[in-house]
């Protein structure tokens, strides 16, 4: 019974050692990993000073041209690159194709994709795939003392990918039921998109989005106004006249007459009798009450919702555009949870009215969308001010 248990002992503690044993060549093997990628950057670092400088002198960190200039600038040392917000075409696409073709495939291969955030900041994706499955390291770096600094490293195994026919590739960590962090959920829009498409989305339909308002998730036209709300179209509007900083949260005010309307016919081909009846108009001051929303009660937006990408457009006869838009969801992986198509009238100098929206498909519910606070809610929440 003694030598049995000796044995038994024996085993056991070489069970230990090995695992040990495997713990610390897998730290090893972590710290070598690591090393090796801090000191790719390293290189990389040498030739980045003028394209950092420039933009911080600039104050231009976060603007598209140097986002452009930083993925150019990884992209000539032979690397894939795309944006944090899918809104430039990734450079060398052509290795992250080839890449998810050989784990569709469930061959072997590997891969590195740069996201830039900023011009001072870039999050660095080294992919390895086997038998189907994707395998990911994780390192974010930051411009400090003339170099690239790591600030943070780990692996995960995808929980789940999809390379989709319209040329996302969609990858999920896995967190577990009460997780708070960051979105598990990666998109990348590998296939490029037609330049003018782009052009056309930022300028027409990325202003609005799909947040508080439903310009582009419901139904209407010139004839019908019905499927939206004027106070959330306001509110964009207001964003994009650059306005938002002269209204406070949770406020009421009265707006002119004239002030009020002039900006929703800058955008739209409305009468005043249709905003009247769709907003609490005032006769006798002859001005619009407009509410903000208030972040307690009626503005908690989702922070993870579909955005816009216009995919194709059509030139009218009557001098409209009908631009066709797929909306992306990466906690979804759809990239097209729903479709829709969006008239705009082009006008001299530049200017435009919104026509139409009309939505041909969808996969989802609107579920983000927060209604405003009706009178009697409003006044039992905020009181009279």
């Amino acid at each position: 019974m003694k030598k049995i248990w000796k044995i038994f002992v024996g085993v056991i503690f070489l069970a230990v050692c090995s695992g040990c044993g495997i713990k610390k060549e897998q730290k090893k093997t972590i710290e070598d990993t690591k090393e090796k990628i801090y000191r790719e950057c390293e290189m990389l670092a040498e030739d980045y000073q003028s394209i950092y400088e420039n933009a911080a002198k600039e104050n231009a960190l976060y603007e598209l041209s140097t986002i452009q200039k930083s993925m150019d600038y990884f992209g000539k040392y032979g690397y894939a690159v795309i944006d944090s917000y899918n809104q430039l075409d990734m450079v060398q696409s052509i290795k992250v194709d080839d890449f998810l073709k050989k784990a569709e495939k469930e061959k072997n291969g590997k891969t590195t994709i740069f996201q830039v955030i900023a011009g001072d900041h870039f999050i660095r994706y080294d992919l390895k795939t086997k038998q189907g499955k994707i395998d990911v390291e994780v390192s974010s770096f930051k411009w400090k003392e003339d170099t690239w600094q790591e600030t943070y490293y780990h692996e995960f195994r995808a929980n789940s990918w999809k390379y989709t026919e319209n040329g996302y590739f969609f990858m999920e960590e896995y967190h577990p039921a009460g997780y708070d962090g960051p979105s598990g959920y990666r998109a990348f829009r590998v296939v490029p998109l037609n330049k003018k498409c782009r052009e056309l989305n930022r300028k027409y339909i990325l202003p609005f989005g799909y947040t508080l308002n439903k310009l582009f998730t419901s139904n209407w036209s010139e004839k019908n106004y019905d499927g939206i709300n004027f106070y959330d179209v306001f509110d964009r509007l207001l964003s994009m006249e650059e306005k938002t900083d002269e209204f406070k949260e949770g406020k009421t005010y009265e707006i002119p007459k004239e002030s009020f309307e002039a900006i929703f016919q800058k955008y739209f081909n409305i009468s005043a009798e249709i905003l009247q009846t769709g907003t609490v108009f005032h006769t006798e001051t002859q001005t619009y009450r407009y509410r903000t929303r208030g972040i307690v009660y009626d503005f908690a937006p989702t922070p993870y919702i579909p955005y816009p990408e216009v995919v194709s457009y059509i030139e009218n006869q009557d001098g409209t555009i009908t631009l066709e838009v797929n909306a992306v969801w990466p906690q979804k992986e759809l990239d097209q949870a729903f479709c829709h198509s969006v008239t705009i009238r082009l006008l001299d100098k530049d200017r435009f009215q919104y026509v139409s929206n009309y939505v041909s498909r969808s996969e989802i519910e609107v579920t983000w969308y927060t209604e405003r606070l009706l009178d009697e809610k409003w006044e039992e929440c905020y009181g009279d001010n």
